[in-house]
Order: structure tokens, then sequence, then C-alpha cells
């Protein structure tokens, strides 16, 4: 646990750096707040979501009670997958576009499946020099060396 501690205030740091604004959260929308995602993903690999209330308690009030509530939905459908068995199941579900919660080349990311229309090229929805919420194709994700965390909750296609 003192690692995953460590890891977090490295991810802090280097996002800090990177976003120059993590000092002052509130610069950042709830939605784009690279700060409350490198929480949030800490605390549901840990399962320990005392840290993120903390966080949502000081910079995000008013978002705290549903937050908290979607926390704990989404805490049931996270999952680590080993390659083999990611692979079949990005196949089985048909999945086109993943979007990372944090820098997806990051083992700790957690990934969704992101919902497009079929007739819609996926090149058009990747960014290379986003660190947060960035969207990759799921070959990309079946290279890592490592297991990948995935939410498997299916987003509605509408159809």
């Amino acid at each position: 646990m003192e690692e995953e501690k460590m890891n977090l205030e490295g991810r802090l740091i280097n996002y800090q750096e990177y976003y120059e604004a993590l000092e002052q959260p509130k610069t950042f929308s709830f939605d784009y707040s690279p700060q409350r995602l490198i929480i949030k993903n800490y605390t549901l690999r840990n399962k320990d979501k005392s840290l993120y209330a903390k966080f949502l308690n000081t910079f995000f009030p008013d978002k705290e009670e549903e937050e908290l509530l979607n926390y704990d939905k989404e805490l049931l459908y996270l999952k680590r997958f080993g390659k083999d068995e990611l692979a079949r199941w990005l196949i089985d579900y048909n999945v086109r576009l993943l979007q990372s919660d944090i820098n997806s080349t990051d083992k700790d990311a957690i990934f969704k499946v992101v919902a497009i229309p079929a007739e819609d090229d996926v090149d058009n929805y990747l960014a290379k020099d986003q660190l947060i919420l960035h969207h990759i194709l799921p070959l990309d994700v079946l290279e890592f060396p490592y297991p990948v965390w995935i939410n498997i909750k299916l987003p509605h296609t509408g159809s």
C-alpha cells in the first residue's frame, strides 16, 4: 500500500508539471480535473473511497453526494484483465474505442468503452496529446505488457 501512495504522489506531481494547474483544482471543470481523476483512479483500484470523498468535499462539495453514489456503482464494474482474457472480451463486445481516465500508457489507467456510430472512422476520435480522458484503440491496449483495468459497463448505443 505504501508503494501505491508513492505512485499516487508521483503521478500528481507529473500531471501538475504537464497541466501546470493542479495546485488550484477549481481551474478545471469537474469532468476534466486531472487531480480528481488521479485520486478517483487510485481509490477505485484500492477500493477505498475515503480519500476521494475528502477531495470532493474540499473542491467539489456540490458534486460529492451524486459522485459518491456513482463511484459505488462504478466499483462494481471494475475488472483487471490479462491479455488473453482482455482480447476475448474486446472481441465479444465488438469494442472499437476505449478511453482512459489517466495517461493511457500508465499501468494503473482505468479504461471504459466509448460508443461510436458504426459508420464513424475511429481515427477521428484519436488525439495524441492528452494525458487524461485519452481515446485509444483496443489493439493498442493489447500491446501493454501488464494487466489492464477496464470498466466493463458497456455504454448505451441508443439502438
